[in-house]
């Protein structure tokens, strides 16, 4: 099967020895080999690169490549016009959790790992300046600040149950804060946000 590929490759069969020459088999395999020296080469790079993009856009950012636009989150939250008050209609809290086995022997228990993030539109997310999380008071750091605007304000933590995370949301120039909560189910595998 190959070498009818080399002949096909070449578009000539060597009608003498019904066997590819030297210079179809270098042509066969010349591209497979540069992209194997490539990968090999630039390896770590290339990994750094796509790990990047991968964060990126489990963070809500989207990639636009020949007007194909991938890992932007939909959004039908509202839009707010430049100075309009914020509310809650223009942002909510998401989150997603998985088992988390690594710390199962810390604790004398199973735990999972939760992240929760502010899900709004850019110019909304631009407007905010930081996301005060409340969590049950059994948690030893129960309120937590975070001013990551690029993490979408990305609070991470562990749990051993189900609870609900509120937050005090500070909008930039604007004296009242918004309110969000999130009710915390625990799922075993779910999608890094």
């Amino acid at each position: 099967m190959f070498l009818r590929e080399c002949k096909m490759i070449s578009g000539t069969p060597d009608s003498t020895t019904n066997s590819p020459t030297t210079f179809q088999l270098v042509r066969a395999f010349a591209w497979p080999a540069v992209a194997a020296f490539a990968i090999a080469v630039f390896y770590k790079s290339v990994r750094s690169l796509l790990e990047g993009l991968r964060q990126r856009m489990d963070a809500g950012a989207s990639i636009e490549i020949y007007q194909v636009k991938v890992g932007q989150a939909p959004i039908n939250l509202q839009a707010a016009a430049a100075g309009q008050t914020l509310t809650a209609d223009h942002m909510a809290l998401i989150h997603s959790s998985w088992r988390y086995s690594k710390k199962d022997t810390e604790f004398p228990m199973p735990m999972w790992a939760f992240h929760v993030i502010v899900q709004a539109r850019e110019e909304v997310l631009n407007r905010i300046e930081s996301v005060k999380y409340v969590l049950d008071p059994s948690y030893p750091n129960p309120a937590q600040v975070v001013t990551d605007r690029m993490s979408r304000f990305k609070m991470k933590e562990l749990a051993n149950g189900e609870s609900t995370v509120r937050c005090e949301v500070k909008v930039k120039g604007q004296p009242e804060v918004v309110k969000l909560e999130r009710y915390i189910n625990l799922t075993n595998t779910g999608p890094r946000i």
